[in-house]
């Protein structure tokens, strides 16, 4: 019997969104040994429930809120999951699989929709070092770019069992051995939730584990539903824009530029550089055309400055070095 948890980020009010995830752990086959649901501290459990959850409350955030579960977590393997996700009954099986022979540490189902559309929100994100198709890495689901963005793969073969190597994916749901998730040592990366929204988050957990060996895979075949029941975001938006510019200049120095030596160092540089001129030439055109506001525009800019100054602070000298 596979010895497996589902620990559950929520806020509680996803409603008919977490009814039918709820749903979808209850047909599960096999059935999970234990249900982990972390709340913010003062937050109301939702009225949903399957009655065998277990409860618990730790500080608001999307990075907390995770670790939370996985250190109340006693099975080897767990379902990591956002409260707006459903999935088909043999969903664990397919996403175990890859896992079994320590070949991976980490998998997830395809979610195409992340990826820019093809057209004018493609070439925008090209334009602007966010995402691009790949070219060189066909085999691979994602791959991270040095502006901090990524090269994806349009053309996966959905459906068909095919498994598709990745150094990052959603955080909406993901499968996990724990042994690989406690030895990249994610709680180093607590940064992420320091003001508010925690932007980079997934290619964070996933980069890292990359560079220390624990790889993720996509499994083309895993299915499932993105609800979106969007709680993060919603009157939000000041936040998420500080905590993009900010968490993008400290993901790059950690994960790129200190990987890095000599002229590669200077390129790193140049790529970021780019990153935050052309995203802020975007935001800029996104005021004018009344799609952002000024006090949003504002909040990228002001959180790169932080960034920057925070990665050169004696609170950031402190978290330890990636371990390859």
């Amino acid at each position: 019997m596979l010895d497996y948890s589902v620990i559950i980020r929520t806020t509680g009010k996803a409603g008919e969104k977490y009814a039918r995830l709820l749903k979808s752990i209850e047909n599960l086959n096999p059935q999970p040994k234990e249900i982990i649901v972390v709340l913010p501290e003062g937050y109301t459990p939702p009225k949903e429930s399957l009655v065998k959850e277990k409860i618990y409350y730790c500080p608001k955030g999307m990075v907390i809120q995770r670790l939370h579960g996985i250190q109340q977590c006693t099975t080897r393997y767990a379902l990591i999951t956002d409260d707006d996700i459903a999935f088909e009954p043999d969903f664990i099986s397919k996403l175990y699989t890859p896992l079994a022979d320590g070949k991976y540490g980490f998998s997830a189902g395809p979610l195409l929709e992340f990826f820019p559309k093809p057209g004018a929100q493609t070439i925008c994100s090209v334009l602007i070092g966010a995402a691009m198709p790949t070219f060189f890495h066909k085999g691979r689901y994602n791959t991270i770019l040095k502006t901090t963005g990524y090269s994806f793969n349009r053309k996966i073969k959905v459906g068909s069992k095919q498994l598709y190597e990745t150094q990052s994916a959603p955080w909406t749901c993901f499968f996990a051995d724990m042994e690989a998730m406690k030895a990249i040592h994610f709680e180093d990366e607590l940064w992420l939730d320091k003001h508010g929204y925690s932007a980079h988050d997934d290619t964070t957990m996933f980069y890292k584990a990359w560079l220390c060996g624990r790889k993720a895979v996509i499994v083309s075949d895993a299915f499932y539903e993105h609800l979106d029941a969007g709680t993060s975001r919603k009157g939000n938006y000041e936040k998420v824009e500080y905590s993009n510019g900010f968490n993008t200049v400290v993901f790059w120095h950690r994960f790129l530029y200190s990987q890095e030596k000599g002229v590669k160092k200077l390129w790193c540089q140049v790529c970021l550089e780019y990153r935050i001129f052309a995203q802020k030439m975007f935001n800029f055109m996104n005021a004018i055309r009344g799609k952002m506001t000024k006090t949003e525009r504002k909040a990228f800019s002001t959180g790169v400055a932080a960034g920057k100054v925070w990665i050169k602070s004696e609170e950031y000298a402190t978290i330890l070095p990636i371990k390859h």
